[in-house]
């Protein structure tokens, strides 16, 4: 019974997101606008803030997979039974390098003053 209930409420919450996502994409219908939601405005400053905390977070991204990179360079050449090359080894650490370069410089511009 419980189980059920779970359920059938999750796939009205299912029903009532995908009518709000249509009511975004089809703004012509109005019935669908019942199901908009409007959410409150962001002042500049919060802006500013959410702006800067997602800059960050792409930085840390970009470190993370340059710190990958190359660890998986290793993974698929191990896997299919390849040798390292020079070539491989240079391009792989190059974008490693670059990566980490580009993580750092989108961390380092958006530090707090």
């Amino acid at each position: 019974m419980y189980r059920t209930l779970q359920l059938v409420l999750a796939g009205l919450l299912a029903v009532v997101l995908g009518l709000s996502a249509l009511s975004c994409r089809f703004p012509h219908i109005a019935w669908l606008q019942v199901f908009r939601y409007h959410r409150p405005p962001l002042s500049e400053a919060q802006r500013a803030r959410w702006r800067q905390r997602a800059n960050v977070y792409v930085g840390l991204e970009l470190i993370l997979m340059g710190v990958v990179l190359p660890m998986g360079y290793a993974a698929l050449t191990v896997m299919f039974l390849n040798e390292f090359t020079t070539a491989g080894m240079v391009l792989v650490g190059g974008g490693s390098l670059l990566l980490v370069g580009l993580g750092v410089t989108a961390i380092w511009r958006n530090r707090r003053p």
